[in-house]
């Protein structure tokens, strides 16, 4: 995770206990419930992701799932379950998403966040078959 932030000039990472609860003391709106994850501004140039330190596997199960729910008015076919296959896709496609949300160029839309994550995931070789152990 660290490795995936300072590629999207994410210099902060701070780990809390449970995400929902920090969201809370934080007046902070979390994008999708279930997301580990949310991404703050702490200052002018200051981004910070803020996770969830222990991610439990329903978390997760709940993101993919709501994503394969919206993926399927794009293509009712694919398989969400089967492309994010793996803890490390899994967890790239959290945090791409919320980055998303920040992004001007993607219109806010959930469907067009999902398009925008899975081109970089696809760019940054998540889904190139050598790339599995890394």
């Amino acid at each position: 995770m660290e490795k995936l932030s300072l590629d999207y000039l994410i210099f902060n990472i701070k780990y809390v206990p449970d995400i929902m609860e920090w969201a809370a003391e934080n007046n902070q709106r979390l994008g999708e419930p279930h997301l580990p994850m949310k991404l703050v501004i702490e200052s002018d140039d200051d981004l910070t992701m803020v996770l969830q330190s222990e991610v439990k596997e329903e978390m997760i199960a709940d993101v993919i799932k709501n994503l394969g729910i919206r993926w399927s008015v794009k293509d009712n076919t694919a398989d969400m379950e089967k492309k994010l296959d793996t803890d490390r896709k899994r967890l790239a496609y959290c945090f791409l998403k919320e980055y998303a949300r920040a992004l001007q160029k993607v219109d806010g839309g959930e469907i067009s966040e999902d398009e925008w994550v899975f081109e970089e995931m696809e760019y940054l070789g998540y889904f190139d078959p050598e790339a599995e152990t890394g």
